[in-house]
């Protein structure tokens, strides 16, 4: 997996193998790396030197360092809070405001919806009409809030888009959103509508029609963008 390393400063070269490796889908969340030992052979490293950029990587979030009989590192699930937490602040000191945060939010799942239209596997369009059906058996038990089975839809939409930098930054605001759809305080009418406008998106997607996916979720996002306007910047007030 790994090359030997032969100049420079051996455990940021090791470092860098092993970000070039997550960064790449070689390695993902979950992954277990190969034991210190065998690590040094790999690279023709001291343990110590490769015990460097291993504690480098923790403290950068990349890897989880476990103990025990089943311990060692592991790679981690991307860490969103700082970016999230950066876009929370500027919302709050008047830099940006939601309705930015709602046009950003717009042009970006409106690029996924037609990539999903080309790349979407039977998976990712199972999911998004599991979600879709899902809403609908709560909204025909009494239950208006469809916010979980969106998040869900879209997750599984932006998925389907096959492009890592596109999720990572979807997945990086989408709980600033969940706020948001907590706060509309949604009704059945409302729900009827988000239901509708995913089965058509999952349709279009399962037809690979990448033109009516990126023109049924203009309007879709068009609809939630007139509901944020409604509540202005207040939302993020701390």
């Amino acid at each position: 997996m790994f090359q030997r390393v032969r100049v420079g400063r051996v455990s940021e070269e090791v470092v860098k193998q092993v970000q070039e490796a997550i960064f790449s889908g070689t390695l993902g969340p979950g992954d277990r790396l190969p034991p210190e030992r065998e690590l040094a052979e790999q690279f023709g490293l001291s343990r110590m030197s490769v015990r460097d950029a291993l504690r480098t990587l923790e403290s950068s979030g990349l890897v989880e360092i476990k103990v025990g009989s089943n311990g060692g590192a592991f790679i981690r699930e991307p860490n969103f809070d700082p970016l999230r937490e950066t876009l929370s602040s500027m919302l709050r000191s008047k830099k940006a405001n939601i309705l930015e945060l709602a046009e950003t939010r717009k042009i970006v799942e409106t690029a996924i919806a037609g990539l999903a239209a080309e790349r979407a596997s039977k998976e990712d369009l199972r999911e998004m009409r599991e979600a879709v059906e899902a809403a609908r058996q709560a909204l025909a038990a009494g239950d208006p809030n469809y916010g979980p089975h969106s998040v869900r839809f879209h997750a599984a939409l932006t998925n389907g888009a096959k492009n890592h930098v596109l999720n990572l930054t979807v997945r990086s605001f989408r709980a600033l959103f969940a706020d948001v759809l907590e706060k509309l305080l949604p009704t059945a009418d409302m729900a009827e509508r988000a239901i509708s406008d995913h089965w058509e998106l999952y349709k279009a997607v399962e037809g690979h029609d990448a033109a009516r996916a990126r023109e049924l979720m203009a309007q879709h996002l068009a609809y939630f963008e007139k509901k944020v306007k409604k509540l202005g910047d207040n939302l993020f007030k701390a």
